[in-house]
């Protein structure tokens, strides 16, 4: 059996050997791949291969979308994504092959393309869990922190995450110049951007309803979704220095954001 042919027929967690496509997408490869050839002569095994497995990948890389998962198959994407972070993290994006990530996943390769398509779509997909972990940190910690230091404990979790998660921001970098490149994942990464937006606008606009509140005064009025737009842009861009550039003083630019923030919420109307 070929490298590819393993990869595609694979051993279920169940035990048994079975194909991860619908019937449907099944008889769609075999009408494609082999009776649309059958009545050629003489024709090329390694054109034959090769065509089989361009109906094979983009039958499985639209899989996904047709039902709703159920709970096994969200445990296995799960399983996938955290896989793939940690693999991605050690090894970094060009470095890291679909093998690997099922690999470490104990899944069947084939599974990745089940689910996600390719190496591009799980690398968005990595990214939107990490972010929303991060998100859900900061909406917690903004909770239980006295209202009067919520500013300064949530730009101190973005300082701190530039050294302790830098391979986030290297990810997210690499999905940004995929985006740009690919138009097939342009969209997820376009989401994403603004998922970003609206997971800091509502942290910020918890962060200065605190502070209105502790000092007596209600701020200027500032859409929090343009603030968010801002800020997103000042937190990838200082990791991005920091991260090309270990010298860069990232200590001292947060210290003057927080500023600025501190005058922008306290500046009366």
């Amino acid at each position: 059996m070929s490298t590819w042919e393993s990869d595609v027929y694979k051993k279920s967690e169940t035990g048994r050997e079975d194909w991860p496509v619908s019937s449907t997408c099944f008889a769609l490869f075999i009408y494609n791949g082999w009776g649309g050839f059958a009545s050629m002569k003489k024709f090329p095994e390694q054109r034959l291969a090769i065509s089989l497995k361009i109906w094979y990948i983009a039958c499985m890389s639209k899989q996904y979308h047709t039902s709703e998962p159920s709970e096994d198959q969200q445990k296995t994407r799960e399983r996938i994504i955290a896989a793939a972070s940690k693999v991605l993290a050690e090894q970094g994006y060009d470095a890291t092959t679909l093998r690997e990530i099922s690999r470490e996943a104990q899944a069947g390769p084939g599974l990745v393309h089940y689910y996600f398509g390719g190496k591009d779509a799980l690398l968005v997909e990595v990214l939107q869990a990490a972010g929303q972990q991060f998100h859900q940190r900061m909406e917690h910690l903004i909770q239980h922190v006295p209202e009067d230091r919520s500013l300064e404990a949530f730009l101190t979790q973005l300082y701190e995450r530039v050294g302790q998660e830098s391979e986030v921001y290297r990810l997210r970098y690499e999905s940004f110049s995929l985006g740009l490149h690919n138009p097939v994942i342009a969209p997820a990464v376009r989401e994403r951007l603004v998922q970003r937006r609206e997971e800091i606008g509502s942290v910020m606009a918890k962060v200065l309803e605190n502070t209105e509140r502790t000092e007596g005064r209600k701020g200027p009025s500032v859409d929090p979704t343009i603030l968010a737009a801002l800020l997103l842009s000042l937190f990838d861009g200082l990791a991005l220095q920091k991260i090309m550039d270990p010298t860069f003083d990232l200590d001292a630019s947060y210290q003057l954001l927080a500023r600025m923030l501190r005058f922008l919420s306290s500046e009366q109307e």
